[in-house]
């Protein structure tokens, strides 16, 4: 059975698959307050002795490969510390869902232990299974030679201990490709795959994992052979922050809001990726806008103000009273 999690969310009036129709502004604007309070600074300074205790042994986690800047634990959406709990417990099956754009791709290879190693596996109904277990390719001498497929490689790993395999989309593969799947996502116990030369038979080393990503929002339109497999569903709502370091200051808190908005009004953190390059190369930014985000043009403006005026009016010192 797979257990479905879903993030409490800090937007007053959101669950996790019910959408109110509150504005961007709004959303933006309430991530902002947020996140000024995430960086005030603490009134109690700890000791060196205060650090150690296990109350405080999580509050940063490694450091993410996108941007300069560490991000700390009570920076990260709710959604996000539930897949760090998940993999730092041991889980090596999971399963990440939710809208598009929101990292989970991004999460999959980067977070927990990928000392082995982290590949992706992109799923559709073309695919074959020697994208899977992999395939032979002529040399320029003419002889033959094997590449391993995305899980295979997995599967072994850094020669020492397995990999993760990051499969995108593997509600969409097809049912030869999605049965082989299923056998190699199976336990360590029951998972092997024999080469169809060599006669060699494979099994997963210690450690091996899958993070598997999709975009359908219910579970239960997934196989049930497939939903046994992964003993979790963290449902993402909200970009990573490592994510959204891409992004120009100003532009992070409405991509936030926007990515788990109503879906006609959604838009993915890549959506304000191309918005963002298009005002850094001189469009001019109402343009920019129409050609990105369309007839919500202006309402993404107008979150961006919001947003914007939010920061000054934060950054201004309170006047002291006579």
């Amino acid at each position: 059975m797979t257990r479905v999690l879903a993030p409490h969310h800090p937007i007053p009036g959101v669950t996790a698959h019910i959408h109110d129709d509150s504005s961007f502004s709004s959303q933006s604007q309430e991530l902002q307050n947020q996140e000024l309070q995430s960086h005030e600074p603490d009134p109690k300074p700890r000791t060196k002795e205060s650090r150690l205790k296990p109350e405080t042994t999580r509050k940063v986690i490694t450091p993410i490969p996108i941007g300069t800047a560490n991000i700390v634990e009570h920076d990260l959406p709710s959604c996000w510390k539930d897949v760090n709990d998940a993999l730092a417990a041991g889980i090596d099956r999971l399963i990440l869902f939710g809208p598009p754009g929101t990292g989970k791709t991004f999460g999959g290879l980067n977070l927990g232990d990928v000392t082995g190693g982290a590949f992706r596996l992109i799923c559709n109904e073309d695919m074959t299974a020697a994208d899977v277990t992999g395939h032979f390719m002529p040399t320029a001498d003419g002889t033959w030679k094997w590449l391993d497929g995305a899980v295979l490689k997995a599967w072994q790993g850094n020669g020492q201990t397995g990999g993760r395999i990051v499969a995108d989309e593997i509600d969409r593969a097809s049912g030869d490709v999605l049965s082989l799947l299923l056998n190699m996502f199976d336990s360590p116990e029951s998972a092997s795959w024999q080469h169809p030369d060599s006669g060699q038979v494979f099994t997963p080393r210690k450690n091996f994992s899958v993070v598997m990503t999709t975009n359908i929002e219910d579970m239960r339109d997934l196989p049930v052979a497939l939903r046994d497999r992964f003993p979790i569903a963290i449902r993402i709502d909200r970009p990573h922050p490592g994510a959204l370091t891409q992004l120009s200051p100003h532009l992070r808190a409405p991509a936030a809001a926007a990515v788990d908005a109503d879906k006609a009004r959604r838009f993915s953190v890549r959506s304000f990726m191309a918005f963002d390059q298009l005002c850094i190369k001189g469009m001019d930014i109402e343009r920019a806008a129409f050609l990105v985000f369309g007839n919500h043009s202006r309402d993404i403006l107008d979150a961006i103000r919001i947003d914007g005026v939010s920061k000054a009016a934060a950054s201004k010192p309170i006047a002291k009273a006579s």
